[in-house]
């Protein structure tokens, strides 16, 4: 957030971005990880429950976030992080948070004064630097970025999430242990997915770094400071041997970046932002020299805020030159905004709006298509490009054709129990986006097809060849606001991996939970394997939820999936018989000694090269289980591949 406003960033990030960044030095802590299962000295459940119970009933800050704060973050707001996960953050980053980031619009009456009385009341007194902690684990050796092997999001540019350079057998997979953790100093969330070498994961953080780290070992090769928050998964290009020569990504307010992949150095930033709250949440992906760039953003939040003036973003998608940055041609998925009158507080009403891009775009070469599913409509009125798939021309960003499945979504947060209904669109919609990105394949009889999973639970299967006439849909879960299908699917050998969240609380939700993991073949539809996932309790929390939101991988052999209770499981991939299962709710010890938790695993998939399976863990979103971690898994010693 620091350009838009002009702040140094190097400062910023200097000045405490972290809780639970502690170093062997600093915490006492051993960071031997010959079991890196187990920590010594305080958990992190231990440290937030001290800095709760630590609170001072006379703190200035105190008041302020009872009248400010709470209603949200005491439980009740339904995208809102706990109290507990905020109180992971260090102070700077709260007060960032309420003065620039994600809560700048309702923090917008507050003083300095009584931001930073808030941030010191919530935050962690012993954050420490990001910056600082990149030093601590420093690889020893040159760095070469080596053989690219899971360049994108979605693996590849049809988004199947097929594994093709993984070498685990089911025996293998069956004796998967933890190799190495790392942690992400000042996180309450680790989502942005690793794109991998032969020789090193690149992935962003919380914090704004990117890194450079050694496959192996997990030694830091390089960072690089980011202007805000890297959620999404970066993306390597490669040179005509196939190695990793760049490194793309986006940050939370919308800057694009170009990286030597060899030394972290900027080739290029460059802003795509073209409204006060855009964001990019969606993967870019690089395809003959332009980067296409899906745009998103968080309008959808602001509205919770009765005198805001809902809404003006307009979802879409932008072209960049990859060579310099320079914007080629960027398309709107609404109209310009029109007024139309005033809320019931005197703030003025604009529609329609939003229909944003959440996810990473397809790429269509043969066709010369760029595919994208949107989302809702923030205000009224909806309009015929949300809760759609697009195909877009790559040369000039005009939509080619667009399939709406649902018709009428408008829908903000200040919709449903929790909101205060006074932005709430007339259309009071489902909110049941695409918010996975549609995935380009071909039957056994070679015809190509896209296969689309929305929210609602709906999957879809189109022909890109007419015009994305709709060739059959079935239903596979109930819907909820987090999935139906939310984040991704996955395709193999004709046949469609199905991760279904079906989280609770959406009136538009039709049949019973089906969470867990299902298989159907791409041509007749039929089920090849299906397994409903029950929760581990019977309270009705996510450390109980085993619901799949984040997008499974596929290898020859097995189906990765990670639940919002912190599961990771490999299915076989005949059977759906489980093969391995790792729970991530706990502390772990890392390669960089700063403390670290998984928790809720969710918008990132797991990443499958070699023998390794890797894998984020936390997230804040949604009052959901916060972490921040990355687990590097490889089967045992003496356990031989195929």
């Amino acid at each position: 957030m620091g350009a838009r406003y002009g702040l140094d960033h190097s400062a910023v990030l200097l000045t405490g971005l972290g809780v639970i960044a502690l170093s062997s030095c600093s915490s006492g802590t051993d960071v031997s990880i010959d079991n890196p299962a187990q920590i010594s000295g305080p958990t992190i459940d231990e440290m937030i429950q001290a800095a709760i119970q630590a609170d001072d009933g006379d703190h200035p800050g105190r008041q302020l976030y009872i009248d400010n704060c709470a209603s949200c973050h005491d439980g009740s707001g339904v995208e809102a992080p706990t109290r507990e996960a905020i109180s992971l953050q260090g102070s700077e980053a709260i007060v960032r948070s309420l003065a620039f980031g994600i809560m700048q619009v309702q923090a917008e009456h507050l003083t300095p004064m009584e931001r930073r009385h808030i941030a010191e009341y919530l935050g962690d007194p012993t954050a420490g630097s990001a910056v600082e902690n990149a030093q601590a684990n420093r690889c020893e050796t040159d760095f070469n970025p080596g053989d690219a092997l899971w360049t994108q999001w979605g693996s590849d540019q049809r988004n199947t999430r097929y594994a093709p350079h993984s070498t685990l057998s089911a025996d293998q997979i069956e004796t998967l242990e933890l190799k190495w953790s790392f942690g992400f100093p000042g996180a309450a969330r680790a989502r942005s997915q690793p794109a991998a070498t032969s020789t090193a994961l690149f992935t962003g953080s919380q914090s704004g770094l990117v890194y450079a780290l050694d496959r192996e070992t997990g030694c830091i090769h390089w960072t690089y400071p980011a202007k805000a928050e890297v959620r999404v998964a970066p993306m390597i290009e490669v040179d005509a041997q196939g190695r990793a020569e760049m490194l793309y990504f986006g940050d939370f307010d919308a800057n694009i970046y170009a990286l030597n992949a060899q030394t972290g150095e900027a080739l290029w930033v460059s802003s795509v932002k073209d409204h006060p709250a855009g964001t990019i949440t969606g993967s870019p992906v690089l395809h003959d020299g332009r980067l296409f760039v899906p745009m998103s953003s968080l309008e959808v939040i602001d509205a919770y805020t009765p005198g805001y003036e809902c809404c003006t973003f307009r979802g879409g998608m932008t072209a960049v030159d990859a060579t310099t940055g320079e914007t080629i041609w960027r398309m709107h998925t609404v109209a310009e905004p029109q007024e139309r009158g005033v809320n019931s507080v005197g703030a003025k009403r604009f529609g329609p709006s939003g229909a944003p891009i959440w996810n990473s775009p397809t790429i269509d070469a043969k066709r010369g298509l760029l595919y994208a599913g949107t989302g809702e409509n923030y205000s009224s009125p909806a309009n015929d490009l949300s809760d759609a798939i697009l195909a877009i021309s790559m040369e000039t960003g005009e939509i080619v054709w667009a399939t709406q499945t649902i018709e009428g979504d408008a829908w903000n947060a200040a919709c449903g129990p929790y909101g205060t209904t006074v932005n709430c669109p007339e259309e009071d919609g489902p909110d049941f986006d695409f918010g996975a990105p549609p995935i380009l394949t071909t039957t056994a009889a070679g015809r190509d097809i896209l296969l689309a999973g929305q929210k609602s639970g709906m999957i879809y299967g189109l022909d890109p060849e007419d015009g994305g006439k709709i060739l059959w849909d079935m239903r596979k879960g109930r819907g909820g606001f987090n999935g139906g299908v939310h984040w991704g699917m996955a395709t193999h050998k004709g046949q469609l991996f199905i991760g279904i969240a079906d989280t609770p609380g959406n009136r538009f939700a039709v049949g019973d939970n089906r969470q867990g993991m299902h298989v159907k073949d791409i041509t007749t539809n039929a089920t090849v394997w299906s397994v409903i996932e029950p929760d581990k309790c019977d309270e009705p929390t996510h450390h109980c939820r085993t619901a799949v939101s984040a997008p499974p991988t596929v290898t020859d052999t097995a189906v990765f999936a990670s639940t919002l209770n912190g599961i990771v499981k490999a299915y076989d991939i005949e059977s759906g018989d489980t093969l391995w299962s790792f729970d991530t709710l706990r502390d772990f010890q890392t390669t960089n000694g700063v403390m670290a938790r998984g928790g809720s695993i969710d918008s990132a998939g797991i990443v499958v090269v070699g023998e390794q399976v890797i894998t984020n863990s936390g997230y804040d979103k949604f009052g959901q289980i916060p972490g921040n971690v990355l687990l590097v898994f490889g089967p045992e010693e003496d356990v031989k591949g195929e």
